[in-house]
């Protein structure tokens, strides 16, 4: 069987209140987001690809849920340093509610399904 998401990958929808929730706790730089991701125990950040990362900074800057400036150290222009906007701590606490609601549903799919499809795959 090809990868699917069946299997339990990444679920790359999940990373936007991951970053808003690091965040929420102070600002950082992009690298050293993704190397809290990678070391977070909320979920398997591992296969996490760091271009997709700093694209997913990008649109939520964008989107006015994060702010970035670029650090200048002795003259010279450093690294981008990220944090959270007022908007984005209230699209955290909106975060919070839908992912308490995807739980029970996903609870309630889960149950639903049979341990045994078609007499044993």
């Amino acid at each position: 069987m090809q990868k699917c998401a069946c299997q339990g990958s990444f679920l790359e929808r999940f990373i936007q209140p991951s970053i808003l929730l690091l965040l929420n706790r102070g600002p950082m730089h992009g690298f050293s987001i993704l190397k809290s991701l990678y070391k977070s125990d909320l979920m398997d950040y591992s296969s996490l690809d760091p271009t997709g990362l700093y694209r997913m900074l990008k649109k939520m800057e964008e989107s006015g849920i994060l702010s970035s400036e670029l650090e200048i150290e002795n003259g010279v222009q450093g690294k981008r340093v990220y944090s959270i906007t007022q908007e984005g701590r209230v699209c955290l606490v909106f975060w919070k509610t839908t992912l308490l609601d995807y739980q029970a549903k996903i609870g309630r799919l889960a149950e639903a399904i049979p341990d045994m499809v078609d007499d044993e795959i």
